[in-house]
């Protein structure tokens, strides 16, 4: 059984054709003593098999949460990718990673419209809020989705954007040896795995301890992404550590990530709906204004109720029993 999941085709056949199955547990097993390179080509294999099964769906449009994994494998796939120095050829590092990083700009204001949509229907037949108030607004999102969706496809159809997923796919499965070899592609995985998980650990509990008494957006954001590496780390390296222990870990920081992705999703919908609510003055009913207002209002009181929820997720996860346990769990001597 192993052996089937160790292989990139038994992977990619395992993840294709599962909408919304992301999948925060990798099914590839790794050796402790197997060399950091053919690893690292394992882990971004299978991230490549379930990027190419969401392009379908996306190109389909028949669900939102295809995007949502070709964004989540496009995520995945940047930050092992800044893991993999010394381990991979730097020029192959720097080209794809430039790369990945335009796929995920592309993608990104479509995502944000389809979250801005999921959110509006819940606002509907609220207190204060008539049925049909917000019709303007949701149109006006739904015409936006439309032109950015237009513009992934666009992206995902051409030639180029093949050659690249094709040249990423070539290189991956290439077993030679880079000549000349990075300096870390032939150490043990458990040994990178181990210094990488303990770099990326130390800078989130330095980030936290940081944080001032009301932490600004760009403080959480940054501690945002920290959570997100040091999660990404242990779960492509998870089959690594003893699962009972590395998956609790793994799920606290996945409680802290998604408080604070919703209050960044919050951040963006407010700063749009401020811009629409200044562009249609003048052109919509009262009922509409205020419905708008409503929401903005409503937005307002739910960051703040998120900025002060993210402390009883960071707090469990940096208190000095917990950094012991984690010191215990990742091999930190110190």
């Amino acid at each position: 059984m192993k052996d089937e999941i160790n292989h990139p085709e038994a992977a990619a056949a395992t993840n294709r054709g599962r909408p919304g199955d992301s999948g925060s547990k990798p099914l590839l097993v790794l050796e402790p003593h197997q060399r950091s390179d053919e690893a690292m080509r394992r882990i971004l294999l299978q991230l490549l098999a379930r990027l190419r099964a969401a392009i379908d769906g996306v190109l389909e449009d028949t669900d939102t949460v295809h995007l949502h994994d070709l964004r989540v494998a496009t995520r995945r796939t940047r930050s092992a990718l800044t893991q993999a120095k010394g381990v991979l050829p730097q020029p192959v590092i720097h080209e794809f990673a430039s790369k990945f990083k335009t796929l995920a700009t592309l993608t990104g204001p479509c995502r944000d419209l389809d979250v801005n949509l999921r959110d509006l229907d819940s606002y509907r037949g609220q207190q204060g809020i008539l049925d049909d108030a917000l019709d303007p607004w949701q149109q006006h999102l739904k015409h936006s989705r439309r032109l950015e969706h237009q513009r992934i496809c666009q992206e995902l159809r051409s030639a180029s954007f093949r050659e690249f997923i094709d040249g990423w796919a070539a290189f991956l499965e290439t077993e030679t040896v880079a000549d000349p070899e990075p300096p870390e592609a032939g150490r043990p995985v458990i040994e990178v795995a181990e210094e990488l998980t303990c770099k990326a650990f130390r800078r989130l509990v330095k980030r936290s301890s940081g944080l001032s008494d009301d932490p600004s957006a760009k403080q959480l954001h940054r501690l945002r992404i920290d959570a997100k590496k040091l999660r990404y780390l242990l779960e492509f390296f998870r089959s690594l550590y003893p699962a009972e222990r590395v998956d609790s870990f793994i799920s606290e920081l996945k409680a802290l990530q998604d408080v604070l992705g919703e209050l960044n999703d919050r951040e963006i919908q407010r700063e749009r709906l401020t811009v629409m609510i200044r562009g249609l003055e003048a052109t919509v009913g009262a009922d509409t204004l205020a419905a708008m207002h409503h929401l903005a209002s409503d937005l307002d009181l739910r960051r703040e109720e998120l900025r002060h929820a993210f402390r009883d997720h960071i707090d469990p996860i940096v208190t000095v029993a917990a950094r012991r346990e984690c010191r215990t769990l990742l091999g930190i001597s110190r």
